[in-house]
């Protein structure tokens, strides 16, 4: 047997790629993936995950033949991750797992009551840095994901309130008495990043530190079950609790429908 030209060499890296069967040879030729595909592939998964998270209701069985068939037509050698499986089989594990995983949140999130609430801002203030004070405050009164957070820009933040980009585009408005600790920052920070927030060389800070400093800080001042979506939460059940109209709600939180949103106000 000779030696494989570079092109063929290529062309069976693909080939186990789309296998996803390595057989005894265990390293993955993924990790030779270019760079450059590696990210599209993951933009692709990313999308269609957002777009299955969306979804709602069981499966269309009498819809997922022809679906199937359209796209082996398009693709015919397309990696599966489940060899075998089909489509509607694939897709409605995906569904039935994100449901079980909204209830598990529905009943183990549970929201801060007045107290606990208080108590964290005030802490905040004293303990933490201007920018860190800032995020949590801002994730409280705007009901925000940190990856939401960590995109937005300087320019978002207006009289108006703060305008999310992206899939589901909306303006929060900003109460008032949240005003004085967002202007702070906005004194402090850096005037050449476009970031509403960023660390210390110039750079946006990502959704895990976002995470990772309310979890910290709920450990600090003993609220060891502190995180993001605890103040998402809070922040919905605060406006239920003032009278606000459920569409009202979700539309704050950038949810496809009040469906999804009664997965934070229960309990």
């Amino acid at each position: 047997m000779g030696r494989k030209s570079p092109q063929e060499k290529k062309r069976l890296s693909y080939a186990k790629d789309r296998r996803n069967r390595y057989g005894e040879n265990d390293k993955s030729s993924r990790k030779n993936i270019p760079r450059h595909k590696r990210r599209v592939n993951r933009l692709n998964r990313h999308r269609d995950q957002q777009v299955l998270n969306g979804a709602r209701g069981s499966v269309d069985i009498d819809g997922v033949a022809s679906a199937e068939e359209s796209l082996l037509k398009v693709r015919p050698q397309r990696w599966q991750k489940w060899p075998g499986a089909t489509l509607g089989a694939l897709v409605g594990w995906k569904l039935k797992s994100t449901g079980d995983r909204r209830e598990f949140e529905a009943e183990t999130l549970s929201p801060l009551d007045d107290d606990e609430l208080r108590g964290m801002l005030s802490a905040a203030v004293r303990l933490l840095p201007v920018r860190d004070a800032a995020i949590l405050h801002l994730l409280y009164c705007t009901g925000l994901r940190a990856t939401e957070l960590s995109a937005l820009d300087s320019r978002d933040l207006t009289e108006k309130g703060i305008t999310v980009r992206g899939r589901r585009q909306r303006t929060v408005p900003v109460p008032s008495e949240f005003r004085p600790v967002l202007d702070a920052w906005l004194r402090e920070r850096d005037a050449e990043s476009p970031a509403l927030f960023s660390g210390t060389c110039g750079r946006r800070v990502p959704p895990a530190t976002v995470n990772r400093l309310v979890t910290v800080f709920g450990v600090l001042i003993g609220m060891p079950g502190l995180s993001a979506r605890t103040l998402r939460k809070t922040f919905a059940v605060n406006l239920l609790r003032e009278g606000t109209d459920l569409d009202d709600i979700a539309e704050m939180l950038g949810q496809a429908s009040p469906e999804a949103t009664r997965a934070y106000l229960t309990n």
